[in-house]
């Protein structure tokens, strides 16, 4: 309604200087044109202020206006003016009426409604490019969120390094009353318009400064994908209400957000398990590993020992967990080791194992494949056979989907140890034993994660072995508590698999993570297709088979079979003497041999590791 006013302001203006104009030849202006002109100005402003409204000169944020936008002025202007002189014309012809004003004044007065409005709306634009001359250009962005941190970061966006240039907000609950400014700027209705005006306004950025679910926030970063735009978040909303704008906003990490929503789980069961029990977590200075220990920590009367062969993971774990007010025993030891293995156990008495020690890098296993041979499934027998020995209640595999139908040598190793685990239940005498499969973690050392947010801190590329590659996800947190959960649930045998929602594309979660860095694909960090590696597969699949709900809706059980323990046996044997002769092609071949061919059901078992395996 301002923009109006002003508008017809400058229309009566400019008509004025149009009539004035017009006479300016040293003969003077009859005074006989003053009366008919006022008596037409008020239709003349009339047309012009409909002719800006036809043609959307109204409801933009100029400063960023662009060709576009001049158009429409300069076409509302000329429309007017036509409309003007063709409805003088008519009058004089078809009514023989006295025309009010000349036809000349109409087009002077238009040219100069043309000026005049331009310099109103673009004048912001001006001073804004001068601005960006002297001083670089500020980032221009647009705030998600309406509430009192949205307006403080607007405050303070002058003075943040780079400068922040604030568009406008979007406030996330649509229906509000309209028009809205806040802090001098428009705010629009709903997170699906962001795409549109992002395009429109040409933003370089959406910063989140509101607290939104999880819903709302993968519906923001994939509507952010599909625009060039960088996305970033403010976390710590305290912070920046007391002033501190510039610390307080970082980018977003993939870890705040899945695809898809959270795994919730109650814990009880799993209290009722662990509370009061002696625990013991191989491999716990892996990504899993610590996080299991972690977990663990948390129920009462406790006694928690992290197992690992590495030192540094094991000094870096125990940093961590003494950071939570807890602190479980360590043991540098390696499961490969059987004496000192034993030693460890009969010193601690573990009332339950989780065992997560293993090589997972598949690259890396299918150069050296007796390494995988040694540890994944020779060191799962003798942690097997220690826990048989000394009668713990309850043992924990973690696996892995690269067990189903294995591509790699590392997922037939986890197979074999899956089966090693299936064939100690079927002649266990009062421990139970079970098997869990997940995907990949979230941030788990080494994974693809960690590898891409490298890359995108190196300014890339970032590299993808195929654009059709999919994996499952699950954050570190919740993969673990569903495996306690697991070993909860757990009577014997089972090989649990995790629900890990839909499969993500590769090439889809590194876009993401460059969105989420706050940087955009293909513009700031390019994408480079590699080639897949030997052992990987296209897709990961969580089983082969059906699988069978157990009691908790996001655990199910796969049906599988194993060989009967001689052949186990026999078996193990061989792979042990292939891996101690170090003819790569051989142990590989053996080991995927025994996953592919092993899974005819077990008939009754009789004997146990310890009676049957004689390895060093």
């Amino acid at each position: 309604m301002s923009f109006a006013l002003v508008d017809a302001f400058i229309i009566s203006m400019a008509y004025v200087a149009g009539l004035v104009a017009r006479f300016m030849d040293g003969l003077g202006m009859s005074a006989d044109w003053w009366p008919s002109f006022w008596r037409i100005l008020p239709v003349i402003v009339l047309v012009h202020l409909i002719a800006n409204v036809t043609f959307g000169t109204y409801g933009h944020v100029w400063e960023y206006a662009s060709v576009a936008e001049a158009l429409r002025v300069a076409m509302a202007s000329a429309a007017a003016g036509i409309v003007i002189v063709v409805s003088l014309v008519i009058s004089r012809d078809a009514f023989q009426a006295a025309q009010p004003i000349p036809i000349s004044v109409v087009i002077l007065g238009a040219m100069f409604t043309l000026i005049g409005m331009g310099a109103i709306r673009f004048r912001t634009r001006v001073f804004s490019f001068q601005r960006m001359t002297q001083y670089g250009a500020p980032v221009r962005a647009l705030i998600v969120g309406t509430g009192r941190p949205a307006a403080v970061l607007a405050r303070q966006a002058p003075n943040l390094d780079p400068a922040v240039d604030v568009i406008g907000f979007v406030d996330i609950d649509a229906g509000g009353p309209h028009p809205r400014r806040l802090v001098g700027r428009p705010v629009w209705d709903g997170v699906d318009r962001v795409p549109d005006l992002v395009q429109t306004y040409r933003a370089d950025q959406v910063i989140v400064a509101a607290t939104t679910g999880e819903s709302t926030l993968r519906d923001l970063v994939d509507a952010c994908l599909r625009v060039d735009v960088a996305l970033r978040i403010v976390p710590n909303l305290n912070a920046l209400l007391k002033g501190n704008a510039a610390d307080s906003i970082r980018n977003i990490e993939l870890s705040d957000l899945l695809p898809r929503a959270t795994v919730q789980t109650d814990l009880s069961p799993v209290a009722a398990m662990l509370s009061g029990r002696r625990i013991l977590v191989t491999g716990a200075g892996g990504s899993i590993g610590s996080e299991i220990v972690r977990q663990c920590l948390e129920f009462d009367d406790v006694e928690v020992t992290a197992l690992d062969n590495d030192e540094t993971h094991l000094h870096d774990g125990l940093a961590m967990w003494r950071a939570t007010g807890f602190e479980p025993s360590s043991v540098l030891c390696d499961v490969r080791d059987q004496l000192r293995l034993e030693q460890v156990f009969e010193q601690v008495r573990p009332e339950v194992v989780f065992h997560a020690a293993a090589h997972k890098h598949v690259p890396i296993l299918e150069q050296w494949p007796a390494e995988a041979v040694k540890t994944n499934v020779l060191g799962t027998a003798k942690v097997l056979r220690a826990v048989e020995k000394f009668g713990v209640e309850r043992f924990v595999l973690i696996s892995t989907d690269k067990a189903v139908d294995p591509s790699s040598v590392m997922g037939a190793s986890k197979r074999v140890a899956e089966m090693l685990t299936q064939s100690a239940a079927a002649r266990a005498n009062g421990t139970i034993f079970t098997a869990v499969r997940f995907g990949n973690v979230l941030g788990s050392r080494g994974s693809v994660v960690p590898t891409f947010m490298a890359q995108i801190q190196a300014g890339g590329p970032v590299t993808v072995t195929d654009p059709r590659m999919t994996r499952y996800f699950m954050t570190v947190p919740e993969a673990v508590q569903l495996v306690l959960q697991s070993g909860a649930l757990a009577s014997g045998g089972e090989v649990f698999v995790l629900d890990m929602g839909e499969p993500v594309r590769i090439m889809d979660l590194a876009s993401r993570l460059i969105r989420l860095s706050g940087l955009v694909p293909g513009r700031d960090i390019q994408i480079d297709i590699t080639g897949m590696r030997p052992g990987e597969k296209l897709e990961e699949v969580l089983s082969d088979g059906p699988l069978a709900p157990s009691s908790h809706p996001k655990i199910n059980k796969a049906s599988i079979g194993y060989p009967d323990e001689a052949k186990l046996l026999d078996e193990l044997d061989r792979l042990r003497d292939l891996a101690d002769s170090g003819h790569r092609e051989e142990v590989a071949a053996a080991v995927h041999d025994l996953a592919r061919n092993g899974n005819a059901r077990v008939v009754e078992s009789t004997g146990s590791l310890r009676d049957a395996v004689t390895w060093n």
